[in-house]
């Protein structure tokens, strides 16, 4: 049921191609991936009410599907079906939670 609601989302989605890059068995995954990865990025964020999180997932969802469309035509010496794009995809998701980490910095982050 899950994976129908996410499939039935990516279809609303502007054709991109980054969508296509990846499989459409493995599309679901950065979708998971991007929302438990807010939930852990929102510990170490700052603090913008319910709007936290949404940033957060919004932020690594673009940062995969961006570097999915720009590196997608690296070749590593990994399976090319899906585990290079989930790879790439996991390094633009560590892109966006880097860039959310210097954006919504903590006050007490010092401290």
């Amino acid at each position: 049921m899950l994976e129908e609601v996410l499939m039935s989302i990516a279809s609303l989605a502007p054709k991109m191609p980054a969508i296509d890059a990846l499989p459409a068995d493995a599309l679901p995954i950065p979708y998971l991936c991007s929302i438990l990865g807010a939930l852990i990025l929102s510990k170490f964020t700052g603090r913008l009410g319910n709007l936290t999180v949404l940033l957060n997932c919004a932020a690594l969802f673009i940062g995969a599907m961006l570097s999915t469309s720009l590196l997608s035509g690296i070749d590593l010496p990994v399976e090319h079906g899906l585990l290079q794009p989930l790879f790439v995809s996991l390094v633009g998701m560590l892109a966006g939670a880097f860039t959310m980490m210097f954006w919504l910095q903590r006050d007490n982050a010092l401290s």
